[in-house]
């Protein structure tokens, strides 16, 4: 009966295995679906490993990675879905002259309200705030957000000139839109930096929320033109290698992008590289070896200058937070000249359009070398299998530049360099997980018969539920030092916010109390073991002895202490009072001398 029963199970595994074969693979859709699913959860408890690391670092820069990627994606979903209402009403089969000019009006609308709104969080337009501290978070938060929105614009503006049949031609004329592009940037900024100016100098003098206004909104102007030039010349950098211009949002056919040839990729790859070494030689050459900026306890993997967060979470400031040569304290009373703030706003852009280049170019050398593989050819699949390795490489490669700047052996300027290309593989990170994001928002739209209706709702589940998430648990922990003991600490002046840390702090006295006791009591079974091995028998008669003696030294130490502490508390008490009796004195002579002096 049991051989009968084996020999049925055998026979059904067997059907089973034959039916499995006779039906068809898996679809794209499948393999896109399980990739995605295996890649989030994969990606999810690997950042759960680094935000809990042991190295205070790695958790910094796990926490500005997650801070600059999610308000990348918040930003490509709205700007995606405002630039398809802007195409759908405008952009119909119009030339492309009228698209360039539509879509730059589309990027003033946001730069205007980026102005705007920050001027209103740091309390230029309305009510003033109490204090510089209230207004930290909302101007990172909308900064950071609208810096992007409006970079995208910027780069979906400039781009549309590039696909222009002139502009189109040759890599030539491409590169052409690199210097046309700063120089309208340049100039956009310059006015709106006159305008700050006289807004803040209307009354004489400069508040520090009026600081505040034109320190987010310069360096969100910067990070706007990085974003433009870096992308700009990444798109020269592809055309020069491979003949062929990608759209204004650097997109290839799959056709296209599966067919470049090995020594296409290698040549991106090498640029990539000469991106890095500028990038690297001008960090070094350009930051002074000044003090403060050196080691500060590499025992624990805690560099003394590594506090910036590259200021609106694009990495590609100083490690302060604030670009070289910027308005670092605001503005001041003399205006600069045009040829101070072109030099200034030139060196700061370049850095930033070297640290982005350096990213773009990684990610599409990485993105062509996996077009390779017919596995990936699938926009979905290509666009997560790119971005769990970019991100696994990435951190790996973060943990070993960590590693090296805690070596004392390496001075400010090295370190610098070292933070400076940790920003740029943040950032790399960062641009792997936007493009993924706005490959998934491509395929559930296009796959729903009101495509813009799609995107609409998938930007007011982004405002609605990831943007609070974000403002409130994360940002606070890339722009603060949260990040060095892995939890946010809120305003201790709220009773629930202290109730809450009171509790904490009960907790951890207790896990020591207990700890403290575990300890004593195993301490004294060893030493009650080792004394009872030597096989006499008065050894347990004098442990006991010894024990009530030392019981009795506590208890007279805890009678004197205590004792001690009466006669400070009555000592205490008696100064208090002379105080009182000699104010009560003072106020009496000061009656008198006024009576005195009364004619």
């Amino acid at each position: 009966g049991g051989s009968a029963g084996l020999f049925a199970l055998v026979a059904a595994a067997l059907v089973q295995v034959a039916r499995a074969e006779e039906e068809e693979k898996a679809s794209p859709k499948d393999i896109a679906i399980a990739a995605t699913l295996i890649g989030a959860v994969a990606f999810q408890m690997g950042l759960f490993h680094l935000t809990n690391h042991s190295d205070k670092d790695m958790r910094k820069y796990t926490y500005q990675v997650i801070n600059q990627t999610v308000s990348i994606f918040c930003a490509v979903l709205m700007f995606s879905t405002f630039n398809d209402v802007v195409q759908e009403m405008f952009l119909d089969g119009t030339s492309p002259e009228r698209k360039f000019l539509v879509n730059m009006a589309h990027m003033l609308v946001w730069f205007i309200l980026l102005q705007v709104l920050l001027a209103w969080v740091c309390g230029v337009i309305g009510k003033e705030p109490e204090s510089i501290e209230e207004v930290e978070a909302d101007a990172k938060c909308f900064g950071t957000l609208l810096a992007h929105i409006t970079g995208f614009a910027s780069i979906n503006a400039w781009g549309s000139l590039q696909q222009i049949a002139f502009f189109s031609a040759t890599p030539a004329h491409a590169f052409l839109i690199i210097p046309i592009s700063f120089v309208g940037q340049f100039l956009l900024q310059r006015s709106t930096d006159t305008l700050r100016w006289k807004v803040a100098m209307a009354d004489g003098e400069t508040s520090e929320f009026e600081e505040k206004w034109d320190e987010e909104t310069e360096e969100a102007e910067n990070d706007i033109m990085g974003l433009t030039l870096s992308f700009n010349m990444i798109q020269v950098v592809r055309y020069a290698n491979s003949n062929y211009l990608p759209d204004e949002e650097g997109q290839e056919p799959m056709d296209i992008l599966a067919g470049h040839t090995p020594l296409e990729i290698h040549r991106l790859w090498a640029s990539a590289v000469i991106f890095l070494i500028s990038l690297c030689i001008m960090n070094y050459f350009a930051h002074p070896a000044e003090e403060g900026h050196g080691h500060g306890g590499h025992g624990e993997g805690e560099h003394g200058h590594a506090e910036g967060h590259g200021g609106h979470g694009i990495p590609g400031g100083h490690a302060d937070g604030h670009s070289p040569g910027g308005h670092s304290e605001g503005h001041s009373n003399a205006k600069k000249s045009f040829f101070e703030e072109l030099k200034e706003r030139s060196w700061e852009v370049m850095m930033l359009a070297l640290t982005m280049g350096f990213a773009w170019c990684c990610f599409y050398s990485a993105r062509m070398s996996l077009a390779s593989i017919e596995l990936l050819q699938d926009n979905m699949v290509l666009a997560m299998a790119l971005t769990l390795s970019i991100s696994l490489v990435s951190f790996g490669l973060i943990r070993v530049l960590d590693l090296i700047a805690d070596l004392d052996s390496t001075g400010p300027r090295v370190d610098h360099t070292i933070f400076q290309i940790i920003r740029a593989l943040g950032l790399l990170v960062g641009f792997g997980w936007e493009q993924t994001f706005d490959q998934a928002v491509e395929s559930i739209s296009s796959s729903i018969a009101r495509p813009h209706l799609a995107k609409f709702v998938l930007a007011a589940f982004c405002v609605i539920v990831i943007v609070p998430a974000w403002y409130k648990y994360i940002l606070p922990m890339a722009i603060s030092d949260c990040w060095e003991w892995g939890f946010l600490v809120h305003n201790l002046d709220d009773p629930l916010e202290q109730e809450r840390w009171q509790r904490v702090a009960e907790h951890i006295e207790e896990k020591r109390k207990k700890s403290a006791q575990k300890n004593a009591e195993e301490g004294g079974m060893q030493s009650c073991y080792v004394r009872l091995t030597g096989n006499e028998a008065g050894q347990i008669v004098e442990l006991q002895n010894e024990n009530i003696r030392l019981r009795g030294a506590l208890e007279k130490a805890l009678l004197v202490l205590k004792d001690k502490e009466d006669d400070e508390f009555t000592r205490a008490s008696n100064v208090q009072a002379d105080i009182q009796q000699m104010d009560g004195m003072v106020g009496h002579l000061r009656t008198a001398e006024q009576v005195l002096h009364t004619p």
